[in-house]
């Protein structure tokens, strides 16, 4: 029996890629907090990682996550019927991607350093993606709600973009009272990532059927 996929293998291919990005950059956050010495992972913010000894893996790691989102960017737009929301979805999502790409190449400054270029781009460029990326998730769950094949889907989208934003108020209230940031931190990119896998599953191993499979043309 042949399996009949919900869409086509260019799809599937980009959400493999979005997925392969994703794997890199976990790998990376957990070889450096098992062998990092002396992270404080309630309080020091994620990026720190780029100043520990290994902290190329993490330079490595988000650099290849940045691609690897911009390949579920492609995916995603691929798998929706083309319309505004998808427009606005895809745009969002893509600037965040290149965000993520950004911060991976400026790392941040270290501790008891003084402010450089470097870490003044690295500050905004990943500012920017977590308010970008949240309000693409949103964006993208509307979207879902007027396409059958995603219908079903929508919950889940929504459900984890307003648990995204929660934790991602949480992170700023916590930056700003000084307390457990790091933390903090760690819960909203955690929910982040779950979205992204959630996506590259659904662009990639979803079955055709009765959702109605998709076939839009990636030059839409």
């Amino acid at each position: 029996m042949i399996r009949e996929y919900a869409f086509p293998r260019p799809v599937r291919r980009f959400g493999l890629l979005g997925l392969f990005g994703l794997v890199a950059f976990v790998s990376s956050l957990i070889v450096l907090h098992l062998t990092g010495s002396g992270i404080d992972w309630t309080h020091g913010y994620v990026s720190n990682l780029a100043n520990q000894p290994l902290g190329w893996v993490f330079m490595v790691g988000a650099f290849v996550h940045g691609w690897g989102n911009l390949a579920l960017t492609l995916g995603l737009r691929g798998a929706l019927r083309p319309g505004r929301l998808r427009s606005w979805a895809v745009l969002l999502f893509g600037l965040a991607a290149g965000g993520i790409l950004l911060a991976a190449v400026f790392p941040i400054d270290a501790p008891g350093q003084g402010p450089s270029v470097s870490g003044r781009i690295h500050r905004s460029a990943a500012s920017a993606t977590f308010a970008l990326e949240l309000a693409a998730l949103f964006v993208f769950s509307a979207a879902f709600g007027h396409q059958r094949r995603w219908r079903r889907q929508r919950r889940v989208s929504l459900t984890l973009s307003a648990c995204a934003a929660v934790a991602l108020t949480a992170f700023v209230i916590a930056i700003q009272l000084d307390v457990v940031p790091g933390l903090a931190e760690r819960v909203a990119l955690a929910i982040f990532l779950v979205w992204e896998i959630w996506a590259c599953v659904q662009l990639t191993w979803s079955i055709g059927g009765a959702g109605g499979g998709s076939c839009y043309s990636m030059l839409h």
